[in-house]
């Protein structure tokens, strides 16, 4: 069995994490909420003919947890 973990930064700091447990599907962590973002198949994250994870989709998911949490915390300050 083989483990992939990648960190995936944003603004700086690590908001998410990049997770395979080899066979099982890459995985997309969100780092505070622990909630799964969303899985990968092989053929879906690998860069074509090598073992390497395109990284820029779950990057976006992360990216985009970071700024929906950012958005519900300013929309119940306001209230």
């Amino acid at each position: 069995m083989a483990y992939f973990l990648k960190p995936l930064t944003y603004n700086s700091q690590v908001a998410g994490f990049l997770i395979r447990s080899y066979p099982s599907l890459w995985t997309v962590l969100d780092a505070q909420t622990k909630q799964v973002l969303g899985s990968f198949t092989d053929e879906e994250i690998l860069v074509t003919n090598t073992n390497t994870p395109d990284l820029r989709e779950s990057g976006r998911l992360v990216q985009k947890s970071v700024d929906e949490r950012a958005i519900r915390a300013r929309m119940t300050s306001m209230f």
